[in-house]
């Protein structure tokens, strides 16, 4: 038989569920982020002394989405239901869900387009209406039920991506292997510099940009021309190919290869070490 529930009670679900989604999403991230060509920085990595930072947000974030959506979307979909079906139905959920966040749809369709708002609309009523129609569920064991089955959701979802990868079935992005030879050649930046590479080891830059942090982290950008030197460094493994020049003007970090075999490019990190830019060359045709 049901039971009501407080709303100490049904805040709990929904941050243990607003969790799961978190987790859940994180999963697919990292298997989408191998299949495409993925940015490979990785300056933020989850050690142990990120995840109780981690956690503590999270809840605290949980928290607030639960108090400020969650909840008053289970109360106003229940005094929908009554008022106009004379009881409480689960599809006013979905339906307050989607009003409640139709304010943000609009605003974000001003800067990212119609489109890209209409998908974000419609994943953040479905990521807000999961926790709500389970914060209606009237019986004892709740919790421990959403924790169960949610748990295995993530941990089938783990496995099911690690084996797609694992086995080939998605493919893994890999940047191409080159040979010195094919980096022989004008590359450009598409905003007016261009880097050259000589078969005989001697570069030449003009229009380069630079980037230097100041003691504040902010990035200054400047140009930069000249002549020089330059050396590819194979490997084996794809990820670890780089280009070096050595131009007085231009203080550059080694080149990354990355791109596919149609489109190639070099790009270095540039900015904030914590959250850099990438600066692009692609060769021209």
């Amino acid at each position: 038989m049901g039971q009501e529930r407080s709303y100490g009670d049904m805040a709990l679900v929904s941050m243990l569920v607003l969790f799961l989604e978190a987790v859940l999403a994180l999963v697919v991230e990292v298997v989408r982020a191998e299949t495409p060509v993925p940015n490979p920085w990785s300056g933020f990595t989850l050690g142990p002394l990120t995840l109780p930072f981690l956690l503590v947000v999270g809840a605290v974030v949980g928290a607030a989405v639960s108090w400020l959506l969650v909840l008053p979307t289970v109360w106003l979909s229940d005094v929908l239901g009554r008022r106009f079906g004379g009881r409480a139905a689960w599809w006013w959920v979905p339906l307050v869900a989607a009003a409640g966040l139709a304010p943000v749809g609009g605003y974000a369709a001003m800067g990212a387009g119609p489109l890209t708002a209409l998908r974000w609309w419609l994943v953040g009523t479905a990521l807000l209406t999961v926790p709500a129609l389970l914060c209606r569920v009237r019986r004892r064991g709740v919790f421990g039920s959403v924790a169960l089955w949610g748990t295995l959701a993530v941990l089938s979802a783990a496995t099911v991506g690690g084996a797609a990868l694992h086995t080939g079935l998605v493919e893994r992005y890999r940047p191409p292997v080159l040979t010195r030879d094919a980096l022989v050649g004008t590359w450009t930046d598409g905003g007016g510099g261009s880097v050259t590479f000589a078969a005989d080891g001697a570069v030449s830059v003009s229009g380069g940009t630079t980037h230097s942090l100041d003691a504040d982290f902010a990035v200054s950008v400047g140009e930069c021309a000249g002549a020089g030197t330059w050396t590819f460094e194979a490997a084996r493994d794809a990820w670890a190919q780089k280009v070096h020049t050595a131009v007085e003007a231009c203080a550059w970090d080694p080149w990354y290869i990355g791109g596919t075999r149609a489109r190639v490019v070099l790009y270095r990190y540039v900015g904030d070490p914590d959250s850099p830019d990438v600066y692009e060359l692609a060769k021209a045709p």
